[in-house]
């Protein structure tokens, strides 16, 4: 950015306007472009050196090595004039330096940040590797945002918490196996968490009252929702050894669940339990969104799949979204049974009575996918759209029969479209099928 000849009134109307207007342009601008304004003048210079967010992310495209970014940042952190509020390092390859300690450090110490999060990369998935947090981040009193990855998270014995904290994302973290009894307790505004493949944890008894959205993926022992009575958005991907998993005993924990997220993997472990059932003793009548993601499917998930949606009288949107490769798609193809099972479920007590929006994402025009279409187009008094989107592992032979399947099926509701997404370039291969 530079002027163009001398400076006219035109160009300094931009320098006359309020400094918090001027900083909200700096902010919306890649780091690089806002910091060379300091360039055009001590003006700009000190609104640069004041503005309250800096963020180092994928858009920052570093010229220097990591071993002397970390310590270029920090010393530009000591020439501010003015507190920083939101601080984001999250620079592609970055790895654990002490100048990172100095720098949340500094941050922490003079007591506004708000906004944090801090991505580390490392060479192998070794706790040892990872960074250990510095215990001044637990100091910072104002924090509402928290994202943390690749790093080792112990709580200091002298926390008294973050009592504006809002939203918390965990990511590839080692967490301390007291996370539920020492931290989340002093999280009192707590409205959203996710947990991505933690180490640490063996339970997760969940005591958050204002929590809303959880995303949590890994292993885990012991899953229980203690006290979340506005929990409305769950995604769940539970692998491992979950003890005594019942997927009704959660769900009727979960009364005001709106919108619900799962994965294939999780239908498999609670479908372990033993308690599997074909519905709820009594509906759930506030989940109205219910989205599935499909790996490898067997009779045990398939009757997990129909407990969840005959469950929700007020379903208005059902997704499947098939996460299948070619390693796996034998296994998912050979699920046959479902409809069956939800035409027995019907016949106790109507379902999908309310359901408007049924998609499927990366269909194969396997068995299981057909057999949901066909029973939702005759059974959905209220249907709207059915919308298919087809694989790109299938070639353009098989999005035709799969299409030409699916219309040969009746409708209950005179409303309900048929939509297709389909891309012919990217179904233009040959696939296994078709050799």
């Amino acid at each position: 950015m530079e002027w163009v000849g001398e400076p006219s009134d035109e160009n300094e109307l931009i320098s006359r306007l309020p400094e918090n207007v001027i900083h909200n342009i700096l902010m919306l601008l890649p780091i690089k472009d806002a910091a060379r304004t300091a360039l055009l003048s001590s003006t700009w210079r000190r609104h640069w050196r004041s503005i309250p967010q800096l963020v180092f992310d994928d858009g920052f495209a570093p010229t220097e090595p990591n071993d002397k970014l970390v310590p270029n940042i920090y010393k530009s952190l000591l020439a501010r004039d003015g507190p920083v509020i939101k601080f984001v390092l999250a620079v592609p390859g970055l790895n654990p330096c002490h100048e990172i300690d100095h720098i949340i450090v500094h941050l922490s110490g003079i007591g506004v940040l708000q906004h944090f999060t801090l991505v580390l990369s490392s060479k192998d998935s070794h706790s040892h590797s990872w960074y250990r947090l510095p215990s001044s981040l637990f100091a910072a009193p104002r924090l509402n945002y928290l994202k943390l990855e690749r790093c080792l998270f112990v709580v200091p014995p002298w926390f008294v918490g973050f009592g504006q904290l809002k939203k918390l994302r965990l990511i590839r973290v080692n967490v301390p196996s007291d996370f539920c009894e020492n931290f989340l307790p002093k999280c009192p505004l707590l409205a959203s968490m996710l947990i991505v493949s933690c180490t640490g944890l063996e339970k997760l008894e969940l005591d958050a009252p204002r929590l809303k959205l959880f995303n949590f993926e890994g292993e885990m022992q012991k899953l229980c929702f203690k006290r979340t009575p506005c929990l409305s958005v769950l995604r769940l991907s539970v692998y491992g050894g979950l003890q005594n998993p019942d997927l009704a005993a959660l769900l009727a924990s979960l009364r005001v669940l709106e919108r619900f997220v799962v994965a294939s993997e999780s239908l498999e472990v609670f479908g372990k339990g033993g308690h599997v059932s074909t519905r709820l003793p009594s509906p759930h009548c506030r989940l109205k969104t219910l989205c599935i993601y499909l790996n490898v499917i067997t009779s045990l998930g398939e009757r997990i799949l129909v407990f969840l949606i005959s469950s929700a009288p007020n379903l208005h949107k059902l997704v499947i979204q098939c996460m299948v490769s070619r390693r796996n798609q034998l296994a998912y193809n050979l699920a046959t049974s479902i409809g069956t099972l939800l035409e027995a479920a019907h016949r106790r007590g109507p379902c999908l009575q309310h359901l408007r929006v049924f998609a499927i994402e990366d269909g194969l025009g396997a068995p299981l996918e057909l057999e949901l279409v066909r029973f939702i187009l005759a059974t959905a008094p209220n249907l709207l759209r059915v919308e298919i989107k087809p694989s790109f592992l299938l070639c353009s032979r098989k999005v035709f029969e799969f299409m030409k399947e699916v219309m040969r099926y009746k409708r209950i509701s005179k409303e309900a479209q048929v939509l297709y997404d389909y891309s012919e370039e990217n179904h233009s291969h040959l696939c296994s099928c078709c050799l």
